[in-house]
């Protein structure tokens, strides 16, 4: 569908202003019916008694004769369907060829425009081709002061050079030369109006622009652009727009020497009709393929134009608006250009602007996008955006609102059903495969920068097909929902990538990389990374870099990139492996991918999915430990703990933990600086506290392989036997003067130091048969039942809603065995997931820290599902218990054995 109107040619009832009086004045002639007779005779009659009138007064000597013949004759060349009337009679053409001779301008203006109403309808071209008539009117044109003649000639040659054959016929004669000389000197409306129009028609073959350039012909329709006359004007513009510039240099200088920018921007910037407007769009798009044109825009104020146009708009079409943007956007290719929009932040922020709103991101995010990635090669303009322009916080925003939305709406899709099943196909969607027909149907990873995405940007966003962009949104839409998300958003995710992986490279400013070193960033990159099936490789390769960069090692243990990839690639953080044995082939994978062999590396495929997450994670993470635990590092992460100006250092000890090694874990914990307590003041964050020492212990445990838990269990085992007891002494025991309980007095003094004196010891009570015992007012009679049923019956269950009174009364009566059954048993409950309160006991204090520490123990070891709001709470009421047991691991000391012993009698 084109933008243009008709081509502007003769109506077949009329010609010019005088053909329209002559037309007038011949009403009577025109008539079908002969006035005398009243009959009505047929066309072909009528047609043939002119043709016989013309005939006789061909060689009349009576220039008025031969005048009224063709007067009379004319009007029937208008009709529709004339030729069909004409066609019959053969020596027609002969018969006008001999008027054209007379040396009569009259007669020859009249029969030039006959010729030109016969040449309106095509099928008259073959009888023209066949006589000399192109030849004839080619040799009238060159005397340029008869401007009515050269105005019908011109009129005529506009209508018949749409064939190719008599194109060439006018280039032989010579046609361009007399066109230029018109198109130069002449000053007539019409005579101009005709010339342009033949020039239009014929610049359509190459053969003809080559001459018509030679002859300036498009410098001075280009003149005729500022012309008074609308219609002149619009002619010339359509030349202008059908003009094929693309094959010569000199087309774009003329029309650059012609002042065609000057002349769009002041049409545009006018409030013309609408028309006017579309076509001036429409040229001064096509103008701006070429970077010339581009270049000479920019030098001619155009940027400065399409700025004032975006910015008021409230007199355009929203289509005129976007088209602004569009192609202030195709500007920035230039280099001039750039720099010119480089020294105007209005200018620069316009690209920024309009990537936040959401209602233009359909037809020019990309193109946005590839705008600023023009900018990427030039460091004053990376410092401008960083610095200036949020740029690192906007990319953030587009992965987040544009990309990473896709890709977790399709999670949610596969996990919506079933979630085991739904994890397999996750897993399967990397498989590699060799199906032709898959292979033709993959979207590339990467994108070329170059030409072509420019220019398939302008192409796509032309009139025609914003006409059609309502009507299709509809059908777009379904359309849409059957693609998958990757095939949506591939160009958008490179350029995205493009842009940030420039601010990545070592050969970079390193105050442009410090920006990179962005948590919110780094973690949309690897949430990235473990949603999408076929990431695109500059996501890895920018996170590669960053965990490489010798000269950032500041900024690199600011992320708590360790914590980041965790929980982000595994849904559960505490059955990650920590010891994770790298698979060659992944490992090898995942160098081809970094080294950039992004051939090969597309004709392959990971392992599974697990695996491609776990071999860069592991990769990732043995960059920052190479790289960090170096003396260089070491001492950096010691100069920037210790400075005060510094508040938040708990990623620090994030990225520390999960990367130092354990020699260098006790200084930066405890010596050197307060790493320990930067996590302790931290612990409101339950999850990143929990997984930090739970990597801390691992680590530690995995040098000893120790199974610390269950050497504790077996030593609290051993504790609580008691000897067999074969003497019986009973006497019972007054609860409180309430209750009468029988008890064996050997039974008791095994058990308890304080019953022993009591039975034993020089007083009173040893004998008498009935002891008095006063329970303190928290505790129950039941209770105190509870324990001599435990220690009379060792198969006796523990009730729980006893524990605390059971402690209290180990604490009060000295009992030595029954407390290590008691924390045996609490020890047991805690590992199945029952928590249970406790309370120190003053007569074994580091039986129950040995308990606390193994609650610690089992949390931070164990490899089922925890919840962390446990480990925080335990921490904040046993933060000392804790501090020990990280120190002992660090040590490589066990907790329950020497100083911590609370077996040692």
């Amino acid at each position: 569908m084109s933008i243009s109107p008709p081509p502007f040619s003769p109506p077949r009832f009329t010609s010019n202003e005088e053909d329209n009086n002559d037309n007038i004045n011949d009403d009577d002639d025109d008539d079908e019916y002969i006035d005398s007779a009243r009959t009505l005779i047929s066309s072909f009659d009528l047609y043939k008694n002119a043709i016989d009138r013309l005939r006789l007064s061909v060689t009349s000597q009576s220039i008025e004769q031969q005048q009224d013949s063709l007067e009379h004759f004319k009007p029937l060349s208008t009709r529709t369907n004339a030729w069909l009337y004409m066609r019959i009679h053969d020596d027609l053409f002969t018969i006008l060829l001999d008027y054209l001779l007379i040396e009569n301008l009259s007669i020859q203006s009249t029969v030039l425009s006959i010729f030109a109403n016969i040449a309106c309808e095509l099928a008259s071209h073959e009888q023209i081709f066949e006589t000399n008539l192109i030849d004839i009117v080619c040799g009238k044109v060159v005397d340029i002061n008869q401007i009515d003649i050269t105005n019908r000639c011109f009129r005529l040659l506009g209508n018949v050079c749409t064939v190719e054959d008599a194109a060439r016929k006018m280039i032989e004669a010579d046609l361009t030369r007399s066109m230029g000389n018109v198109l130069r000197t002449c000053t007539d409306a019409a005579c101009l109006h005709s010339t342009i129009r033949c020039s239009r028609k014929l610049s359509t073959y190459a053969f003809c622009r080559d001459r018509m350039l030679d002859s300036m012909c498009l410098l001075s329709i280009c003149k005729q652009l500022f012309a008074e006359k609308v219609a002149l004007r619009k002619e010339a513009m359509k030349a202008v727009l059908e003009w094929d510039i693309d094959s010569s240099d000199r087309s774009r200088s003329q029309l650059c020497e012609g002042e065609i920018f000057r002349f769009l921007i002041t049409t545009m910037e006018g409030k013309s009709d609408k028309e006017y407007r579309h076509i001036a769009f429409r040229l001064l798009n096509n103008l701006l393929r070429y970077s010339d044109m581009r270049t000479e825009f920019g030098l001619r104020n155009g940027l400065d134009f399409l700025l004032n146009m975006i910015h008021n708009h409230q007199y355009q079409s929203t289509y005129e608006h976007l088209k602004c943007i569009g192609l202030f956007c195709v500007c920035c290719q230039e280099t001039n250009n750039r720099r010119l929009i480089k020294d105007d932040m209005k200018k620069l922020e316009i690209f920024f602007n309009y990537l936040e709103k959401y209602q233009y991101r359909s037809n020019f995010l990309d193109l946005l996008l590839t705008a600023i990635c023009q900018f990427i090669y030039d460091e004053q303009s990376l410092i401008i955006f960083v610095k200036q322009m949020q740029f690192i916080e906007r990319m953030c925003d587009l992965l987040e609102s544009v990309v990473m939305i896709k890709y977790e709406n399709n999670e949610k899709r596969l996990l919506g059903d079933d979630e085991q099943d739904s994890n397999k196909i996750k897993k399967q969607k990397t498989k590699h495969t060799t199906d032709t027909r898959q292979q033709q149907q993959r979207i590339p990873v990467t994108i070329e920068f170059n030409e072509s995405l420019f220019t398939e940007f302008v192409e796509n966003t032309h009139l025609d097909d914003e006409r059609h962009t309502s009507a299709l949104s509809s059908s777009s839409s379904q359309i849409a929902s059957k693609n998958t998300n990757i095939e949506i958003r591939r160009r958008t995710e490179g350029l995205i990538f493009t842009l940030l992986s420039k601010l990545s490279y070592e050969t970079t400013d390193k105050n442009l990389r410090r920006f990179l070193y962005n948590r919110r960033l780094v973690s949309l990159l690897i949430r990235y990374i473990y949603l999408c099936d076929e990431p695109n490789p500059r996501a890895i390769r920018i996170l590669n870099r960053l965990t490489k960069m010798i000269d950032c090692t500041e900024y690199l243990i600011e992320l708590g990139l360790p914590y980041l990839i965790i929980i982000n690639f595994y849904s559960n953080i505490y059955l990650y492996e920590y010891n994770y044995n790298i698979n060659n082939d992944d490992q090898y994978l995942l160098n081809i991918l970094l080294n950039d062999n992004r051939a090969f590396f597309q004709r392959l495929s990971w392992t599974n999915e697990e695996n491609r997450l776990k071999t860069i994670g592991y990769t990732l993470i043995k960059n920052i430990e190479n790289h960090i635990n170096t003396p260089y590092g070491i001492n950096e992460i010691i100069r920037r703990l210790n400075d005060t100006n510094i508040d938040e250092k708990f990623h620090f000890m994030l990225t520390l933990i999960a990367t130092l090694k354990e020699h260098h874990l006790m200084s930066i914990l405890f010596q050197q600086s307060s790493g320990y307590n930067y996590l302790i003041d931290q612990s409101n964050d339950e999850r990143a506290c929990f997984w930090t020492f739970r990597t801390l212990v691992h680590r530690c445990i995995s040098s000893t392989n120790r199974t610390y838990i269950n050497e504790f269990l077996n030593e609290l085992q051993t504790h609580f036997q008691t000897p067999t007891i074969t003497q019986t002494r009973n006497i019972e025991l007054n609860i409180n003067n309430k209750q009468l309980i029988t008890v064996n007095t050997y039974l008791l003094c095994l058990h308890s130091d304080y019953f022993k004196t009591l039975f034993h010891g020089s007083f009173s009570e040893r004998n008498q048969t009935v002891i008095p015992i006063h329970l303190p007012e928290t505790m129950s009679i039941e209770s105190f039942v509870h324990l001599i049923n435990l220690l009379t019956n060792n198969n006796e269950i523990i009730q729980l809603n006893h524990i605390i009174d059971l402690f209290h009364l180990c604490d009060k009566y000295l009992f030595d065995y029954l407390p290590y059954r008691l924390v045996y048993y609490i020890l047991e409950q805690f590992i199945n997931g029952i928590t249970i309160d406790i309370i120190d006991i003053e007569s074994k204090p580091k039986l129950i820290s040995c308990l606390i520490r193994a609650f610690f123990t089992h949390l931070l070891t164990s490899n089922i599902n925890i919840s962390s709001e446990i480990f925080s709470k335990l921490l904040i009421n046993y933060s000392d218990e804790f501090r020990t047991l990280i120190i002992s691991f660090l040590k490589h000391k066990c907790w329950f054995h020497d100083e911590y012993s609370p077996f040692l009698s």
